[in-house]
């Protein structure tokens, strides 16, 4: 089975019946399907779900990984009812990613700062670490039921939240079962906050299960979402670190943005080109 897989993130100009074309086209055979508008901003649930992955299959794909719902969604959202309400929501999506076979679905532990009220308000950031905690405690048997896990991903968030960084992820999910929770990658989040990737995989260690493969600027990195090689990222150095923690998942791109303006279509044709020159 290849080990490379695409987000539908490549193509927010499009639905997702859209984006899986252009996916395919490229010579995918994985996705990542977004769990937001415009690609699958509801989970679909009985015929519709059933409809939708064999048309999923009948492209020669296969949905590795679901992201579940992002930016206010977030384990650790500080206000009870909120943190309810994203607790059923992300089920929801474990529920999905499930039907539709994917290995993981990727979870943001902490809120983008911007939705919170006092974002360094000590007492405000121990109630985000609280609710993270317990909202692990309600979702880890629900995926445990489904027979899916959930990935913690690394944030690009410059803020004084817990959870930004490997170290502080990696001693979280230490305290729940490997089946049902592992650890997400992503390059340029960590180098937005000045954290070395290779350091990042290597304190995720054996729980590192997935891989938003992206780059960034070196000297003012903002998230940029290119394709590998394009930024200043050390990419000899990601993979080698990819290498020693004997990372098993799947390399998923998760490009966006194009340094000189390329279609959506050709970033997904030059990050397989990358994919391909590494020998995956």
């Amino acid at each position: 089975m290849s080990r490379i897989s695409y987000s539908t993130a490549g193509f927010v100009d499009r639905d997702v019946e859209a984006s899986l074309d252009a996916v395919a086209a490229a010579g995918y055979r994985q996705t990542e399907l977004v769990g937001q508008a415009p690609h699958v901003a509801e989970p679909l649930t009985g015929p519709d779900l059933s409809s939708f992955l064999a048309r999923v299959g009948q492209r020669g794909l296969s949905v590795r990984t679901v992201h579940a719902p992002l930016g206010r969604n977030a384990l650790g959202v500080p206000e009870e009812t909120w943190r309810h309400e994203v607790v059923e929501r992300f089920s929801s999506y474990i529920r999905f990613a499930s039907g539709v076979d994917a290995s993981d679905v990727i979870l943001h532990p902490v809120p983008n700062p911007m939705f919170v009220t006092e974002p360094d308000d000590p007492a405000v950031v121990d109630r985000i670490r609280d609710a993270v905690s317990r909202s692990l405690d309600e979702l880890v048997p629900v995926a445990g039921r489904e027979g899916t896990r959930m990935l913690l991903e690394n944030l690009p968030y410059r803020c004084k939240f817990p959870y930004l960084s490997m170290v502080e992820l990696r001693s979280l999910v230490d305290e729940y079962p490997a089946a049902q929770l592992g650890l997400v990658v992503d390059t340029g989040h960590a180098w937005t906050t000045k954290r070395d990737p290779a350091d990042e995989i290597a304190a995720a260690g054996n729980r590192l299960q997935g891989t938003h493969l992206q780059d960034v600027d070196h000297e003012d990195p903002q998230d940029n979402h290119w394709p590998p090689t394009h930024g200043g990222l050390d990419w000899p150095a990601i993979r080698s670190a990819l290498a020693a923690v004997d990372y098993p998942g799947p390399w998923t791109f998760e490009v966006a943005r194009g340094r000189h303006g390329e279609t959506p279509e050709q970033l997904a044709r030059i990050t397989h080109q990358v994919a391909t020159s590494w020998g995956l």
